[in-house]
């Protein structure tokens, strides 16, 4: 199934991926402009997970960057935490 999430913290039917307890990666339309937001979130009073004022919303071509440079982003974490020879691939 091409639509199965890889995991139970991806929500399909709201285009969510729950990150830690309050921090969702989320992906939706904005002024006809498809985004990928990062965000905090906060329940109200009653109960509702709302959006909150930290995060950011990245434009398509913000987010393919990110993307097309994740092995380099990985190999810069790897080395910054001193286990550059650890080699997931």
């Amino acid at each position: 199934m091409a639509n199965k999430a890889k995991n139970d913290d991806y929500d399909q039917s709201s285009h969510s991926l729950k990150l830690s307890n309050s921090r969702y990666l989320t992906v939706s339309e904005f002024k006809n402009k498809v985004r990928v937001d990062i965000r905090e979130f906060y329940l109200n009073e009653d109960g509702d997970r709302k959006p909150g004022k930290k995060g950011i919303s990245l434009s398509m071509d913000e987010w393919k960057k990110i993307t097309e440079n994740l092995d380099l982003i990985q190999k810069s974490i790897k080395q910054i935490q001193g286990d550059e020879n650890d080699d997931d691939d």
